[in-house]
């Protein structure tokens, strides 16, 4: 059988995948994988044996209990890794579908499971406030700060730099050459200065338009996206604390800092 028809013989039957699902946790008798798949032992049976045919599972002949074998424990990781996504783009599907994706590379997206135990905070236009208060909460009980925005708050300067100071919080940041400019421009020479000559801060300018903002702290993933009509969406807001989820914004930042060059 070849790589689709494997694919197709066990997305297909429900059974055959709670049964990968059931041995993946280590070998079970033929009774333990009923009590846990909630079939009949007939059609346990019969998954049974379509999985050793392909062989996904094997038995043991001492002990008469099943086990994955290493190409089917293979299999069943790429299952996992495929149902999780899914999980993640159906649960986040209108965000999605809303947003301009471009500015996550194809090999983030791939990942895009790893944020499935996120929430997303959305807010009416009559109060902006709240994924941002939600967002300042957050970094205020980091212990290092990692982000990219295109985009300029008037009161995140500000607050990250409370946190640099007071805190000594690591801090680095990937800006486009325009925020950057302004942020110069706004900012008085003296902070600028000081955050010149301290070790814990690093500002990046990258050229080209990200096209995503976003923050991973030791604490949280925060991920904000533009429309796409090129304006970034103030309201929407996605927010993680799994380790996967910030594992997958740590990547997102060094994708974009090798494209980036430190001014600070």
């Amino acid at each position: 059988m070849n790589s689709e028809n494997v694919l197709k013989m066990i997305v297909t039957s429900n059974v055959r995948y709670k049964v990968l699902l059931a041995l993946s946790e280590g070998a079970k008798s033929l009774g333990e994988i009923q009590m846990q798949v909630g079939s009949t032992k007939s059609t346990i049976s019969h998954a049974l044996s379509d999985l050793e045919d392909e062989n996904l599972i094997t038995q043991d002949s001492e002990t008469k209990k099943y086990k994955l074998t290493n190409v089917g424990r293979l299999i069943y990781l790429q299952i996992k890794h495929i149902t999780s996504s899914l999980e993640s783009i159906k649960r986040f599907e209108d965000f999605w579908l809303s947003h301009d994706l471009s500015g996550i590379p194809e090999e983030l997206l791939v990942r895009i499971g790893d944020l499935k135990d996120s929430e997303l905070h959305v807010t009416a236009p009559e109060y902006l406030k709240l994924p941002h208060e939600i967002y300042i909460e957050l970094i205020k009980t980091s212990k290092w700060i990692k982000g990219v925005s295109p985009i300029l708050f008037s009161d995140y300067p500000q607050e990250f730099l409370g946190l640099a100071f007071g805190k000594e919080v690591d801090i680095e940041i990937i800006t486009t050459r325009s925020v950057y400019n302004k942020l110069i421009e706004l900012s008085p020479q003296e902070a600028v200065e000081k955050v010149k000559n301290i070790s814990n801060v690093k500002l990046y300018v990258v050229e080209e338009n990200p096209k995503v903002a976003f923050t991973v702290t030791n604490n949280f993933l925060s991920l904000g996206l533009f429309l796409p009509d090129g304006t970034y969406d103030m309201m929407s807001d996605l927010i993680s604390k799994s380790e996967k989820a910030k594992r997958w914004g740590i990547d997102l930042f060094e994708y974009y800092k090798k494209r980036a060059k430190r001014v600070i």
